[in-house]
C-alpha cells in the first residue's frame, strides 16, 4: 500500500513520461526517464502487484495517451491508503477554541491524493487547516489568508503557483503569554497543493512552524 503523496508523485511522473514521448526525440533520454519512472514501483513496494504491472505494460508503449494512463492509474488508486477524514467530534477538538468551523466533511476532498486538509473562509479572510506532524498527530490551525494572490513558491508543496500569505500567531518558546506572528506563502487552494505535494518533509516542516512553541 502507498501514501497519497506517493500516488501523487507516481501519477505526475507517469504523465511527465507521456509528455516526454511526444516532445523528446532522443531515445536514450526517453529510456532514462522511463526507467526512473518505473523504478517507483520498486521504491514504493508495489512492483509485484497486478495493478502496477498493467500500468507499466500500458505506459511502456510510446503511443500511450494521457487518457489511457489515467484509466490504469485508477487501478493504482486501489493501492492507496487514503487520508483518514476526522470525525465531527475530532474536528471539534482540533478547533475547540473556535465556534464557527467550516464543515470539512462536506468539502470535496480527493482523499486518495490528500495529505492535509484546508478550507478557505473567504468571508473572513481566514484559512482553516488540519495538519499532520511526522508522528501522525493532527493539529487544527487557523490563520489569516491575504486576499492578494501572487505567483510564488508554496511552503507546503514547494511548487511555484498561485500563493497567498498565510499568517498565524505562535506562542514563543519560554515566553509567558507572548506571541509572534509568522507568515508563510502557501497555495491559495489546498486541493491544488495536495495534487503537487510529493515530499512530506516539507509538509511536516510547515506544521512545525505554525504549531510549535
Amino acid at each position: 500500500m502507498i501514501k497519497p503523496n506517493e500516488y501523487v508523485n507516481l501519477k505526475n511522473k507517469i504523465h511527465e513520461l507521456i509528455s516526454v514521448y511526444k516532445s523528446v526525440n532522443d531515445k536514450n533520454v526517453v529510456t532514462t526517464i522511463k526507467n526512473d519512472t518505473f523504478a517507483l514501483g520498486v521504491q514504493y513496494g508495489i512492483e509485484q502487484t497486478d495493478e502496477w504491472k498493467h500500468l507499466v505494460q500500458a505506459v511502456d508503449e510510446i503511443s500511450c495517451s494521457h487518457q489511457k494512463a489515467d484509466k490504469f492509474l485508477l487501478g493504482i488508486e486501489t493501492l492507496v491508503v487514503p487520508f483518514a477524514m476526522p470525525s465531527t467530534k475530532q474536528i471539534g477538538k482540533l478547533f475547540k477554541k473556535y465556534k464557527k468551523v467550516p464543515d470539512f466533511e462536506q468539502s470535496e476532498f480527493d482523499l486518495y491524493e490528500t495529505s492535509y486538509l484546508g478550507v478557505n473562509d473567504t468571508g473572513n479572510a481566514k484559512k482553516f487547516l488540519i495538519l499532520p506532524n511526522s508522528e501522525g498527530q493532527l493539529f487544527g490551525v487557523i490563520g489569516d489568508l491575504d486576499v492578494q494572490v501572487v505567483n510564488g513558491l508554496c511552503a507546503v508543496c514547494h511548487t511555484i503557483g498561485n500563493v497567498s500569505l498565510f499568517s498565524t500567531k505562535v506562542k514563543q518558546r519560554g515566553a509567558n503569554g507572548n506571541y509572534v506572528k509568522r507568515g508563510n506563502y502557501i497555495c491559495r487552494h489546498s486541493e491544488n497543493c495536495n495534487h503537487q505535494l510529493v515530499d512530506l518533509e516539507n509538509l511536516y516542516n510547515f506544521t512545525d512552524s505554525v504549531v510549535k512553541y
